[in-house]
């Protein structure tokens, strides 16, 4: 489709204040699913956002069965998942809460388990059936299903991690509301995604990573991150950036393609020299005062 310059009658989901603008259609480069996604900017915050919005039924058929977080696994897969739990390990106590808001295969919910014990964990992932499941004792609760069937068993939460998540949803700010809902207090909200104002978007383009089309919904910008956040009532919000040589490594994958769609899998000798080159990559990523993935934290206020 390309870029135009058309004003188009809705509203930025992030910041709420914006229209859309520049409209650009970006194939799949990971998996290769024969749909365009058409994204616009706001024109306010700088946030993307397809448009239209596809809806949830749409959302579900773009995820095939290889993939990356449904099947991740191997050595590297437990150092990446060891780091998020130290970048929350002290945010949760023994005997409370913890929710992972789009967690896959549940991999990080079991290797936490084993490494914060005395915490009960739950994790959420969307699907066309229910399907709650409990490890034997009891730590590590799975709900798959539409959104109710999480909140009929999640009991208050200290933490919510969305890590990955929040870009894939159509309308952030309906689930972002409940999941500050379903928080205690002082709990904490935690996550990491692309950033839409960054220097690698600037550098690919349409083969940008942050894009992931057609499964990212909206891409928010650190100001449309933020605005977000503090319209639905949260305090003491944080944002920064974050290291994620895997990001990066898809960025270059992507800009090896020929026209069209591609695919790249995350295994083989390819893909740990695209990981080489994105940490490579990564210090002058974070060192930039863009960088393509940001890691943000906020508070439940007292009502």
């Amino acid at each position: 489709m390309g870029d135009k310059s058309e004003q188009l009658d809705s509203v930025c989901p992030a910041c709420r204040e914006g229209s859309p603008i520049r409209l650009r259609a970006i194939d799949d480069h990971e998996y290769a699913i024969p749909f365009r996604a058409s994204y616009g900017e706001c024109d306010n915050c700088c946030s993307l956002y397809q448009v239209p919005m596809p809806s949830l039924e749409a959302l579900a058929g773009f995820y095939p069965a290889n993939y990356h977080s449904y099947t991740s696994t191997g050595l590297l897969t437990r150092i990446r998942l060891d780091m998020r739990i130290r970048r929350v390990a002290n945010f949760v106590q023994a005997d409370e809460c913890f929710l992972d808001f789009g967690c896959g295969n549940g991999a990080f919910l079991y290797r936490a388990a084993e490494k914060l014990p005395g915490r009960r964990f739950f994790g959420y992932e969307i699907s066309d059936r229910r399907e709650v499941s409990t490890t034997q004792d009891g730590a590590v609760t799975i709900v798959k299903g539409n959104i109710q069937d999480l909140w009929e068993v999640l009991p208050s939460c200290r933490l919510i991690t969305i890590n990955h998540a929040i870009e894939h949803l159509p309308e952030p700010g309906i689930t972002v509301r409940s999941l500050y809902d379903s928080l205690v207090v002082g709990g904490i909200l935690e996550g990491q995604t692309p950033v839409a104002d960054s220097l690698e978007r600037r550098v690919f383009g349409t083969r940008w990573s942050g894009y992931h089309a057609p499964r990212h919904t909206v891409i928010f910008s650190r100001a449309g991150l933020k605005a977000l956040l503090a319209g639905l009532g949260f305090a003491d919000i944080e944002i920064t950036g974050a290291f994620n040589p895997a990001a990066l490594a898809v960025s270059l994958g992507s800009s090896l393609h020929g026209s069209g769609p591609g695919t790249i899998a995350r295994q083989g000798f390819y893909w740990l020299i695209l990981l080489a080159l994105g940490a490579a990559l990564a210090p002058i990523d974070l060192s930039c005062r863009a960088p393509g993935i940001m890691d943000f934290r906020a508070t439940r206020a007292p009502d």
